[in-house]
């Protein structure tokens, strides 16, 4: 079969590997729809940072959606034809945090696409729970954007934004955008954006969002406060990760408030923690997900949220160096989410 392959940093190959084949408790994909998430545009420019070396060359992509082709012996849940999506993560059921139902952060867990081989090919096989089945209201290219959407709703449910809120997002990247969809869906009342990128905050306002704001040349927590009659939102929201995003988030949220951190960073960054402490501002982590795509799904279906304006192309997997990978890196303004088209 055909298969995106990491081979090291700036070395992905698109090639012909041996077609897996589901053991026990496992589940056979054939790929139809996989986005390329920012995870893997990292692993591209300046890899390794997840990818496990000892596996390499190793198939890359954890977003997708596709249809049943097999299943492995004590399969019962999944049948040959239903059409899915599935998680990003494995999980090993046996550990602490397992035992908790906490599989996001099992303490032995893999993450498919980096420690095993992803969906950027002709066919995905992995554990039966990492999948989650697709109704027929959902299309693939949607069903394909379920990963980045369970993302989005996970750091909501951490920030336990709810009825009349006021949140902030500061990033317009694809799990940006993804949260404000999260954040309207859960009922806040308004929902700020803070972007980079002239042509995402567009796509922001069209998708629901109050306010946009350019930190290249606006004030954020100046307007934020302006909006707010000087209080601050109820919750603020970090999906970019850098070291100076962090300060800026904490800064938009008001006393008592909470700041939800989603955005991943590999360095380390110097905080003003007192900007914590005197205000009593509340401070959590979120990590992927666990029940969230069944959620997303549901919200899908009744279309409660319509993420179709973040798929910005379509390109084949052959193609997706050149026009995924690169374009995506070279060009933010018109690009947020790419998918490939396997089948």
């Amino acid at each position: 079969m055909k298969a995106l392959r990491w081979y090291g940093k700036k070395d992905l190959r698109y090639e012909d590997i041996p077609e897996p084949f589901p053991g026990p408790g496992q589940v056979k994909a054939k790929i139809s729809f996989a986005g390329i998430c920012g995870t893997d545009l990292r692993e591209y420019d300046d890899g390794p940072r997840v990818i496990s070396i000892d596996k390499v060359p190793l198939t890359i992509g954890h977003e997708f959606a596709g249809k049943v082709v097999d299943v492995g012996e004590g399969v019962i849940e999944f049948k040959v034809g239903d059409r899915v999506t599935g998680l990003c993560y494995w999980a090993c059921g046996k550990c602490y945090f397992c035992k908790k139902a906490m599989f996001n952060l099992c303490t032995n867990k893999g993450l498919i696409g980096a420690s095993s081989d992803g969906c950027m090919a002709e066919y995905l096989v992995a554990p039966a729970y990492s999948f989650q089945k697709l109704p027929d209201s959902v299309t693939d290219e949607i069903g394909a954007l379920v990963e980045p959407l369970s993302v989005g709703i996970r750091a909501v449910c951490r920030g336990k934004v709810g009825l009349g809120d006021t949140v902030a997002i500061v990033g317009d990247g694809p799990i940006g955008l993804c949260t404000l969809l999260a954040a309207k869906a859960a009922g806040a009342s308004k929902v700020y954006v803070v972007i980079k990128h002239k042509s995402r905050g567009i796509v922001a306002a069209t998708m629901g969002a109050n306010a946009v704001i350019n930190s290249k040349n606006e004030d954020p927590v100046g307007l934020i406060k302006n909006f707010t009659g000087e209080l601050g939102v109820d919750v603020s929201i970090d999906c970019v990760g850098n070291p100076s995003t962090l300060q800026l988030s904490v800064e938009l949220a008001r006393s008592g408030g909470t700041t939800v951190i989603v955005g991943v960073s590999y360095n380390p960054s110097s905080f003003y923690f007192s900007s914590l402490m005197i205000n009593e501002k509340i401070l959590v982590g979120s990590a992927t997900y666990v029940g969230e795509p069944a959620m997303v799904v549901a919200l899908l279906a009744d279309k409660r949220i319509n993420p179709a304006c973040l798929i910005t192309s379509k390109i084949p997997l052959k193609d997706a160096v050149e026009k995924g990978f690169k374009s995506l890196l070279q060009n933010k303004e018109d690009n947020i989410k790419v998918l490939l088209q396997i089948s």
